[in-house]
């Protein structure tokens, strides 16, 4: 399914083959993880797994799980049962129940449903990973709290006699022990990767794509006010999935890596901040604009440019995403279809075009500073007259 998908994404509904400029993990990541957001079937399905066991875990009245208990839960919780000779549903409930333990804490109180060793109740971590010489050598790995407390004390039995070292190791484990006892009431368990402590599948999803690591500046091109198309060409551009030639003479392309303008190594920066029509492009936006300095790459244009502008961040995004847009649709002309602007001015009409077209698109607060932004821009095109004696390639193509 994910790959007919990805298929789809790339390609659309030709059969032609295209490149696949990214991977389908990436992809799928949440778009504060940097990925554009679509759902990986397969991860979303054991998302969808774990939220029957948090189901199980918290207890029902309802049918569904008295049949359950009944089947499956005689001699106690869903953890301390059997996937051998049960349903497919059973046994893939088992399959992603360690996915359970990355995020459930139990609050004990009973013990009689919280393993000592392998659940998270004392701490941050099971322990199991604070105490590892310890849990080696335990005679039940799969011990219940209850097991191991006979009313006044921690009984921790072990397969044989402690070293030294252990024998450290198991004092520091009762010492830290000591506050906790168990009490009347049956064991609450919470969610650690939610603030509401209830269990959701956008958390586990979350986790399980990126480990829930959040990139700073991810969200720059999602709160731009544009069609979704150019918030997806935003994310290719600024992640590098754009099929540049050298992107595209990595992957085996035939064709040549070299700019069809200015004969220089194409790529994103060069595309839209270093090639001559980018340069000019630019150009013109600083003196319409009266912006003194220019951006030379993305990571220039987001930690830099967008913060130093006299207009907020979230224009100057709307102004590149519109001069982006104009120089990779006249590249394409020039490198696809061999079709070449008769100057530079003619892509910056273009530009002020997209611009103005995606306007509407701002909050009404914001509409009247883009026309304004739009008025200046097209004042100063209008206004510009090349050089005639001191001919560059700024000016003319």
């Amino acid at each position: 399914m994910d790959q007919i998908r990805s298929n789809f994404f790339w390609q659309g509904a030709k059969e032609e083959f295209r490149y696949h400029m990214a991977k389908m993990d990436t992809i799928c990541r949440p778009k504060n993880q940097g990925g554009l957001g679509m759902i990986n079937t397969s991860t979303m399905n054991e998302c969808l797994l774990v939220k029957w066991i948090w189901r199980i875990a918290k207890g029902s009245n309802e049918t569904w799980f008295k049949i359950l208990q009944a089947k499956y839960m005689q001699n106690g919780s869903f953890f301390s049962s059997s996937p051998r000779g049960a349903s497919q549903f059973w046994q893939s409930l088992h399959k992603v129940k360690h996915l359970f333990k990355w995020g459930a804490i139990f609050q004990v109180k009973d013990g009689a449903n919280t393993m000592f060793w392998e659940d998270t109740w004392k701490g941050d971590t099971p322990i199991k990973i604070q105490f590892p010489d310890l849990y080696k050598m335990c005679a039940n790995p799969r011990a219940r709290v209850a097991d191991c407390w006979d009313g006044e004390n921690w009984i921790i039995p072990f397969r044989r006699s402690l070293t030294t070292t252990e024998k450290d190791d198991l004092d520091k484990l009762l010492l830290w022990l000591q506050p906790s006892s168990l009490s009347v009431g049956l064991d609450n368990i919470t969610w650690a990767l939610e603030n509401s402590k209830v269990f959701s599948t956008k958390s586990l999803y979350s986790f399980m794509t990126n480990r829930g690591v959040m990139l700073k500046d991810s969200n720059s091109c999602w709160k731009v006010r544009t069609p979704l198309k150019i918030k997806v060409f935003l994310w290719q551009l600024s992640n590098d999935r754009l099929q540049t030639a050298t992107a595209l003479k990595r992957r085996g392309w035939k064709g040549s890596h070299l700019c069809c303008l200015c004969g220089k190594p194409e790529n994103v920066d060069h595309i839209f901040f270093r090639c001559s029509l980018a340069r000019f492009l630019w150009a013109g936006v600083g003196e319409a604009l009266g912006l003194a300095q220019q951006p030379g790459s993305w990571e220039d244009l987001v930690a830099t440019w967008s913060k130093n502008c006299n207009f907020p961040k979230h224009l100057g995004m709307l102004l590149f995403a519109s001069l982006a847009w104009a120089l990779w649709t006249t590249r394409n002309k020039m490198a696809i279809e061999h079709i070449f602007p008769n100057n530079a001015i003619q892509t910056f009409h273009v530009f002020v075009g997209f611009m103005q077209r995606w306007s509407p698109l701002s909050k009404a607060s914001n509409r009247e500073k883009v026309r304004d932004l739009v008025e200046l821009l097209k004042a100063w095109a209008m206004g510009f007259r090349p050089s005639m004696t001191s001919i560059s390639d700024i000016e003319f193509l």
